[in-house]
């Protein structure tokens, strides 16, 4: 039995420690693991409820003498080498590209083994001056509490066809073209809708909706249709539990991950689990996942991040590159996705998602 320490962001309520406790999850699946977890603290995000069972407490308290392997799963700027132990194992999040000023680097190449989530993070991290070995892996998913039904998450007495999208209010998520995309290609008469579901942990619930509100309303403006003509938009600001999210993939139709950057694009992958169309950007992470055959893929152009959101001070500065979605290319993928509804990701893909497969990749 090996003895593995996991050091990872899992009690934050955020993408990258959702990603961390799907981790937890996959390294506890496989019983020749005596594993042991702490946790870091990267962002300012609400700590996960849902992460304190017995199971995590009982891995937070179990400690060894020596490990076979420590991984260290986040920004790279938090990788440290312990040479007291056995292999070192580093998965970082990386989403842009051209990212040798970040010092990151340095501490990867500190590291025996480098886990990527997609080949666009390795490519960049490569391109940057990374020298060590490069695995790439799916993330782990346990795909068994996607396929129970869930009651429905809507309760619109006429169901309309929903386009839905869920992430943090950033310039990142770019969640503003999508709006400005739907509202330019669909009208009233049409029985379509938009869901967003976001946050942003640095502004209370109400008053970043009252922000959204006031930036669509800044976007009709700049269409000039007839108020009578747009199509409805929901907005719902704040957490939901797991079992929500699912509830609310399982409810809606398509899932629009039109973002600038990621690493795995995780909500497009769960979108695409529970059977959803999956409209994607090209040229990022998440396109390691999904293609013109599995997906309604939207063109995008390379140009300079910028953005008011980061996690450290060189993080998603001016000096990287990400991709731009174009406007005109995510209405087409809207409407695609509205008319021709059979794009998805085969079965046989989806299998190579689970946690129990996944372990066995990583160690």
């Amino acid at each position: 039995m090996k003895n593995i320490l996991y050091i990872g962001p899992y009690k934050e309520n955020n993408g990258l420690g959702k990603s961390s406790k799907r981790m937890v999850e996959c390294l506890s699946e496989n019983q020749d693991i005596n594993l042991s977890i702490r946790p870091i603290y990267l962002t300012k995000a609400s700590k996960d409820s849902s992460i304190f069972s017995d199971r995590y407490v009982e891995y937070e308290s179990n400690k060894s003498n020596y490990y076979d392997a420590v991984i260290q799963h986040g920004y790279p700027m938090m990788f440290q080498y312990q040479s007291r132990f056995g292999k070192n194992i580093g998965i970082p999040e990386i989403e842009t590209s051209n990212i040798g000023h970040t010092g990151w680097i340095d501490r990867m190449n500190l590291m025996d083994e480098i886990i990527f989530f997609s080949q666009v993070s390795a490519i960049s991290s490569i391109d940057s001056g990374y020298e060590k070995a490069v695995k790439i892996v799916n993330e782990p998913y346990d795909l068994k509490k996607y396929q129970s039904p869930k009651a429905d998450f809507f309760t619109y007495s006429d169901k309309p066809y929903i386009f839905y999208t869920i992430g943090e209010y950033s310039e990142k998520k770019n969640i503003k073209s999508i709006i400005l995309a739907f509202l330019l290609e669909f009208n009233k008469a049409e029985n379509v809708q938009l869901f967003i579901k976001t946050h942003d942990y640095s502004i209370p619930d109400q008053q970043l909706r009252s922000l959204i509100e006031y930036d669509i309303s800044q976007i009709k403006k700049s269409i000039r249709k007839n108020d009578e003509e747009y199509c409805d938009i929901d907005i719902l600001c704040g957490y939901l539990k797991d079992i929500d999210i699912i509830r609310l993939h399982k409810s809606a139709d398509a899932y629009v991950n039109s973002v600038k950057a990621d690493s795995s694009g995780y909500c497009a992958i769960e979108a695409a689990i529970c059977n959803k169309q999956v409209i994607n950007t090209k040229h990022i992470g998440s396109s390691y996942y999904f293609n013109e055959f599995n997906a309604n893929m939207v063109e995008a152009f390379e140009t300079n991040v910028f953005s008011s959101h980061y996690y450290d001070k060189n993080s998603f500065t001016i000096y990287e590159k990400w991709h731009e979605p174009y406007i005109q290319s995510i209405r087409k993928s809207l409407r695609e996705a509205y008319e021709n509804r059979t794009k998805k990701m085969h079965p046989s893909d989806l299998d190579k998602f689970d946690k129990t497969e996944v372990v066995k990749n990583i160690l």
